[in-house]
């Protein structure tokens, strides 16, 4: 079978690929040809490539193969058992999650549609993703909904990084929110209003709460040590936890947990099934950590609930758009 893609790009000859499919019982081989002349940009990766003289006719052209892994001659993925395979997220241990987004089931074709966009295309915000981390997090306006959140992060310098959050670490997984993280320099530099929506990081990471899952403590110590000084704005756009099918409403802000606090301390249970997933111990890890110390200070606007005992939540109100201004 073979699926010819077409770009949009509005050029006096339309760029054309054909993705090859061959199909046995259990995968699906994909390669992908390109019926032009190819060229390898000095100032890109080895994956990157520039695209010359597209012919007039795709079809008359001998094919040439280009594969965008090293030593890799051919890609394998495997068959769904059924159509839908893909369509049932699980919390990891194949028990199917609440909330599952309604629409069809994704056919072998989008499939391949899908694979073939990975391949031509540079995704470099997503390739610059360097850590997981895996916490817990509560709703700031009512602290007893507490979820395990993953973290996926983005250094953009040394005092702000940036964190797409999911429900879980598998394939699967949904995206449920954003978070910022800013140094202590940075915080402080930020207005009272604002430093109200920011929760501290310093007991998550003491307590053991904050893991780098399958990363040795001792090669992750120098990031949770600079991590312990960090104050962050986590929005939650998808409550998974109450099963919702889709992003429901505005946003949430989320808390962290807090040092003797009884509404916030993290669930047993929550943090035992943690453990048990990544094989680790939270208690253990709490003891390795008794040297890691947080900012000399903590502002005390963050953590704003502790003081003043109020959250944060979100109306959506109707109001009056903007009219353009009209020029003399």
């Amino acid at each position: 079978m073979i699926i010819q893609i077409q770009t949009s790009r509005k050029t006096p000859h339309a760029h054309h690929y054909n993705l090859q499919v061959s199909q046995d019982h259990h995968h699906l081989a994909l390669t992908l040809h390109l019926p032009i002349s190819l060229a390898t940009s000095p100032h890109t990766p080895s994956t990157s490539y520039s695209l010359l003289n597209p012919p007039s006719s795709s079809l008359s052209q001998p094919h040439t193969v280009i594969h965008l892994q090293q030593n890799v001659t051919k890609l394998r993925y495997p068959l769904p058992r059924s159509p839908m395979a893909y369509t049932q997220p699980t919390n990891g241990a194949g028990v199917e999650k609440n909330g599952i987004p309604p629409g069809k089931p994704m056919s072998i074709g989008t499939h391949m549609l899908d694979k073939g966009a990975k391949m031509l295309q540079s995704l470099k915000p997503i390739k610059q993703m360097s850590q997981h981390a895996c916490t817990f997090a509560l709703y700031s306006q009512d602290m007893s909904r507490q979820i395990e959140t993953h973290h996926y992060i983005t250094r953009i310098n040394q005092d702000f990084l940036q964190c797409v959050v999911y429900d879980s670490d598998d394939s699967s997984g949904r995206l449920i929110g954003v978070e910022y993280i800013v140094s202590d320099r940075i915080f402080d530099t930020l207005s009272p209003n604002e430093q109200k929506l920011w929760h501290s990081h310093a007991y998550e990471i003491q307590s053991g709460l904050l893991v780098h899952p399958r990363i040795p403590e001792m090669v992750a110590k120098p990031e949770l040590e600079n991590m312990a000084k960090t104050y962050g704005k986590f929005w939650c756009t998808w409550q998974t936890d109450r099963g919702d099918k889709l992003p429901i409403g505005p946003p949430s802000l989320m808390m962290s947990p807090q040092e003797e606090e009884e509404i916030t301390m993290v669930k047993p249970e929550l943090v035992e099934k943690r453990d048990d997933k990544y094989n680790i111990s939270t208690a253990a890890i709490r003891g390795s950590r008794t040297d890691i110390m947080g900012p000399g200070k903590l502002n005390p606007m963050a953590d704003y609930w502790r003081e003043h005992k109020k959250c944060f939540g979100i109306d959506v109100e109707s109001a009056e758009m903007k009219k353009l201004t009209t020029f003399p």
